[in-house]
This record gives structure tokens, sequence and C-alpha cells, in this order.
């Protein structure tokens, strides 16, 4: 009991420290990283690993908003969520939008992702002498790379090139402290290269009591979804092969149903941030359901996703003969339907009336749309009707039908469109609660990216890919598509009262510039550090 009480004071400190410190990438509290209780017990040392899966990013902790209203997608209800900097473009190195939640931690997601690389380090360094069995402090350590290899793959994705620490870095060395970036392909090799020995070392998929942690699955697909944004397609279309080979994962038959708190760990689940305890909750469900049934309307899903879900035929609304102006919700591709309430949708009991002067309305309330549609993708029914604010669905970080995306695109950059891609393309079209057709055959390579691009855009919607996306797809030009997508108006709809007329709305301009494809490197962080380089434009 002594131990266990000296572990816990160890972990609480620590964590405590973290939270009000801020400093050079990682700084330590270096009179804690000798407490023998904790590395003399492999629970204690688990449990110090454990804390590390906190610094897993989850949308639904973001707070107010998810990132996809910083794109196209959608947009926020709240002149103060941090998307609304994103949009307007009026940030700077000092006060650049956060990522994570807007309590605790440190203010940004620099600072954040840093702060659980050091406790990974100190695990990485301490776990081999920790009396106990090796096979299990095996699996630890893979599970520990798996987590450090996701940190500075989010740190790549916001920042570019990063420093690249793999050691516990002490405050009796003040001149290590002060590194400089790494390149990009550095960082590239380096994630790369832990996600290979974690693969190596963990089990293929977690069960049990085990179910959440790293797995061998989601080394491989992590590196997949790596190895996409540097472009590097043959090795991306491997690694991700090499995921969906891994047995045990199929697509889930219901979409919508996917990602409630009934089906958390489902089989197409290969990476997730857990709830479901007495201490972890989120406050998703209640961020951006209906106000109406006890929610904040965060996320309002705007026009210019709505048009981007093709009719049950297979064309876009504007081509198809399905599509009827006085039922535009008609005959739309399920997944549609399963993301976005729109005026008329059937949902937890009743019919939503998104109209001017209906029950949800328009704008008549603080959490009210702005743009006419409310999300409903995450939206647990379940949890919605108990308590709002206390969710405990999980956040899917990495799961099959991205995987076979992933795959898709890098296989077709790599040797085009061969029968592989159709089957993973299609397969994700052709899920049970979806149907949606095949892809004509005979698709050339062009004509292929764009409707990976598209399914994407659809299957993937609000769960955080957009935002990266449109930061990494070039246009014909050879600019990135930000440039002019996230440059641009998004819309609204406005249905009148009896539902006979309905106009499409510019809601608000957006402003993107190039240097905007990247965070800047935190001011805070360069005063201390004079050899961290800035990104271009900042």
């Amino acid at each position: 009991m002594k131990n266990l009480k000296s572990g816990i004071a160890y972990l609480l400190i620590f964590v405590s420290f973290f939270g009000c410190k801020k400093d050079i990438l990682d700084q330590p509290p270096k009179d804690q990283l000798t407490d023998a209780s904790v590395w003399s017990d492999l629970k204690l040392a688990t449990l110090f690993l454990n804390e590390a899966y906190n610094g897993v990013p989850s949308g639904f902790e973001r707070g107010f908003y998810l990132l996809a209203a910083a794109t196209d997608e959608a947009e926020t209800g709240y002149p103060w969520a941090y998307s609304q900097n994103w949009n307007r473009g009026d940030f700077t190195a000092l006060d650049a939008p956060r990522f994570d939640a807007p309590w605790g931690g440190t203010p940004t997601p620099w600072g954040n992702r840093y702060l659980f690389i050091r406790r990974v380090n100190v695990f990485l360094e301490k776990i081999e002498a920790v009396p106990g069995d090796d096979a299990v402090k095996k699996v630890l350590k893979g599970e520990a790379l798996f987590l450090r290899a996701l940190f500075y793959h989010e740190l790549v994705k916001l920042y570019g090139a990063v420093p690249i620490i793999t050691k516990p870095q002490s405050l009796e060395n003040t001149d290590a402290l002060l590194v400089k970036r790494n390149t990009l392909e550095e960082c590239n090799t380096f994630i790369v290269a832990d996600l290979d020995a974690a693969a190596a070392i963990l089990p293929n998929k977690r069960s049990g009591a085990d179910v959440g942690r790293a797995s061998k699955a989601a080394a491989l697909a992590l590196k997949g979804r790596q190895l996409l944004y540097a472009e590097k397609w043959t090795e991306s279309a491997a690694a991700s092969k090499l995921a969906m080979a891994v047995p045990g994962y199929s697509l889930f038959p219901n979409y919508e149903e996917m990602f409630w708190a009934a089906n958390n760990n489902n089989s197409e689940v290969y990476f997730s941030k857990k709830y479901l305890t007495l201490l972890r909750t989120h406050p998703g469900n209640q961020f951006n359901s209906l106000y109406t049934m006890g929610g904040w309307g965060g996320t309002q899903p705007t026009q210019n996703l709505v048009d981007e879900y093709e009719m049950t035929d297979g064309l876009s609304y504007n081509a198809s003969p399905l599509y009827n102006a006085n039922q535009p919700y008609k005959n739309r591709d399920p997944r549609f339907g399963a993301s976005i309430l729109f005026d008329g949708a059937m949902w937890n009991g009743r019919e939503i009336e998104l109209k001017e002067g209906g029950k949800e309305g328009m704008g008549t309330a603080n959490d009210a749309t702005k743009t006419g549609y409310n999300l409903r993708k995450f939206i647990d029914p379940a949890i919605v009707k108990a308590n709002p604010d206390n969710g405990y669905n999980n956040w899917i970080l990495i799961r099959l039908g991205e995987v076979m995306l992933n795959y898709a695109e890098a296989q077709n950059e790599a040797v085009g469109p061969d029968q592989s891609v159709y089957v993973a393309v299609n397969a994700i079209r052709n899920r049970p609660s979806v149907n949606m057709p095949s892809l004509p055959a005979g698709l050339t390579q062009l004509q292929m990216r764009n409707k990976i691009r598209h399914e994407r855009s659809v299957e993937l919607a609000f769960e955080e890919q957009r935002f990266f996306d449109m930061r990494r797809w070039k246009g014909a030009d050879g600019k990135y598509l930000a440039e002019t997508i996230l440059n641009s108006p998004v819309y609204g709809l406005k249905t009148s009262n009896d539902r006979t007329t309905r106009t499409k709305f510019k809601l608000e301009d957006r402003v993107y510039l190039p240097k905007h494809r990247l965070l800047p490197v935190p001011q805070q962080e360069r005063n201390i550090n004079k050899n961290l380089d800035q990104n271009p434009g900042w």
C-alpha cells in the first residue's frame, strides 16, 4: 500500500506540474524523475504509461466545435470558438488557435504534444529496469512507441518539421534544451521507425481489458497515413494493405451507429480515445447536438458539404434525374441522412423543424443553427436522452474505412486505378447501410483521384480529416486545394415556414493564406529557444 500511495502521489505531482508549466518543449520536474516507487513496480509503471493515453487527441474535447468548422464542412454557432480565428485568418504566432481542449494542459498543441512525448520518453528509459514479466514489458514498450509516433504525427501535421526528442531532457543541461528543428524527411523517417518497431511487438488486436490500447493493426494503419501525408505512395499503400490484412477487422454494417457508445470498439475501429470511465466522459454530444434537446449546436454543416453528397444513382445532385428541388434531401447517399440533420428529418423520436419559425428554427436562439443544418454524426440518441454533457461514445482516430481510402489514394497515385483500388472504394460505397453504386469502370488516374477525394469528403465527414486533406491535396495547377476551397465563401440554406421555398445564401467569406497551411511555431517557445526557426509567412 505504501508503494501504491507513493506512485499515485508521483503521478498527481507529475500531472499537476505540467498542468501549469509553460516551458521549453517538455521541461521535466527534475525532483520526480528518480521516484523508485514507480519504477520498482510494473503495475505503477503501467499506470505511468496509461497517463500518456490522455494525450491522444479527441474532437469531443476540442471545445464548442469540431475541427470541421475550420473547413468548408461546417460553421460553429459561437463567435469565440477557435475555428473562427482560422476562418478569419486573423491570428499570429502569439495567439494561434488552440487545437486542444480549452481547459488544462498547455495553451498550444506544441506544448501538449511534447508534454506527452516526454512522458513516453521517461517510460522508455525506465521500463527495462522495472522488475516483472518481460513479455508484459515488451508489449508496454510497443504501446509507448506507438503513442510517441502518434504525438509526432500530430505535430508534423500541424507544424511541419519539428525537433525530434527521444530522451528525457534535464534542467541540468540547458544547452541540450535549445534544440533545432529536424528536417521533414527526418521526422517522417523517425515516425515510421517507431511504428515499425511498435508493429513488430504489439498484438494484432487488443481484446478484453486491453481493448483501446495500441495494437499492431493501429501501428500499421498510422504508418500508412503518415506515409500518405509524406506522398510516399508505394510505401503508404503497402503499409495500409498490411493493416487491412490484420484479421479481426471489418466494415461495421451500420454507418450511423458505428459512432454510438453501444458500438464502442466495434469491428471497424483500429484505435480510438476511450471514454466510459468514472473519471472520463466528454461534452461532445452537448456541444454539438440540438439546443432543443439540451445541446449547444456547436458544429453546423454547410450547404457546401450538403451539395457534395451524391444521389442514390451515383450522380451529383445537379446531374441526376432523381433530384427534386422540392424534396432536395430525398434519394441522397444514405451517409447524408446519417451525418446531417435537415429540416424534416426524423430523429430521436420526432420530426426536426429547421425551417423558419420551426421548433428548432434558424438563428432564433443563441444555440440555433446559422446554416439551416445541424450535426447528426456522432450524436448518440441514448446519451442525448440521458445527459448530453456526459458523453461516453469513443472518439475514433483510425478506422478501417479511412485505411481503405488511404490505400486507394496511395495505390492510385503509385500505379493508377488498378482493380485493388476499385475494390477498396467500392467496399465502402457498398456498406450494407449505404448501398451506393460501385464506381464506373475505366476511370483514368485523374478521374479516380477525384472519386477518392469525393469519397473521403462524405465517408469521413466531420472526422477531422478534411482540415488536413485540403492542406495536402493539390490541383492541376500544383497549388494546394486549401488556397481555393478554404479561401471561398461558405453557404447555408433557409427554408420557409411552409417549406415551399428554399434559398441558398452566403453565410460568410473565409480567409486562407498560404502561410495557413501550417501553424506558426508558438512565439513563446521561440523566445526561450532561439534555435527554433519559424514557419514561412509567420
